[in-house]
């Protein structure tokens, strides 16, 4: 079986992340493309995939062998590497690819600073230099240029037998959920008619849930807003009259996973202001 895929692995220096996307016409994609570690680099394992080549090639990058002569150690000796395609960015953005000769049309690559873009089945060569080109020109956090180029491939015409699944990680040291691991992200869409579109959804409500507002948005928690805010914690049932309204107030933030945008009562954070707006009622 071919996994006809389309992906890109990609890092940000600076920040100190690297991930993958990945979207395909197989089921779960997301269990056999992926693979990255933070402070290291990532890689993408596709076409008709050695699965080792994974931790493989992310065990030669944290030794510290170049991403050209990591691919030339993996496929030496592999008797099917023409039919394999392999991708692999450093955490520094050093990057390479490789295609093999037997991976059906179109397949290649393209490659640059912090990126490779590759595939095969696809549309043509306009689906990895959509990518590239706008993986390159998007700024903002690379959970959103990896997305973003998804989608820029899937607009050139992806991948000629259709979508089903995708997914979409990044790794980051000490960037996982409560700072001892490094899986800052990690989000699958297994099955579906719009896998990439679903995985966007899946990346808003990470973001709700993981993410925090910049300080200078908070809402100022003045009495107006005070007022409102019991009125609602009180109509959903959260306080009654004489109740402490910070107690309930953070009690609901626990209780609705936006622990990460709780900031005491000085200030609000917008986008969790706005979550208890959509999800109480006004008295």
């Amino acid at each position: 079986m071919h996994l006809s895929t389309y992906s890109i692995v990609g890092a940000d220096p600076e920040a100190g992340e690297v991930g993958v996307a990945v979207q395909s016409k197989f089921l779960a994609v997301g269990a056999f493309v992926p693979w990255a570690e933070g402070g290291v680099g990532a890689v993408a394992t596709q076409a008709f995939p050695d699965l080792t080549q994974g931790p493989r090639g992310l065990s030669g990058l944290a030794a510290g062998v170049e991403p050209e002569d990591v691919l030339a150690e993996l496929m030496a000796g592999d008797a099917l590497r023409e039919q394999r395609q392999v991708g692999l960015v450093t955490a520094d953005g050093r990057a390479a690819s490789h295609t093999g000769a037997e991976c059906f049309d179109w397949a290649g690559a393209r490659t640059g600073h912090g990126f490779a873009a590759q595939g095969n089945v696809l549309a043509g060569p306009g689906v990895v230099q959509a990518m590239a080109d706008v993986f390159q020109q998007t700024t903002g956090p690379l959970a959103v240029r990896l997305l973003r180029a998804l989608e820029a491939g899937q607009a050139a015409g992806g991948e000629r037998r259709g979508m089903e699944s995708a997914a979409l990680i990044v790794r980051k040291p000490g960037g996982g959920y409560g700072g001892n691991h490094d899986r800052m992200l990690d989000l699958r869409v297994d099955h579906g008619d719009q896998p990439i579109t679903r995985l966007a959804e899946l990346l808003d409500l990470h973001d709700l849930y993981f993410g925090s507002s910049p300080p200078d948005s908070w809402v100022p928690f003045d009495d107006g807003l005070r007022a409102e805010v019991d009125q609602r914690l009180r109509a959903a049932g959260w306080t009654r009259e004489g109740a402490d309204l910070e107690t309930a107030l953070s009690s609901y933030f626990g209780w609705e996973n936006l622990e990460e945008r709780w900031h005491g009562m000085d200030a609000l954070d917008p986008r969790a202001l706005d979550y208890l707006r959509a999800n109480t009622p006004l008295g």
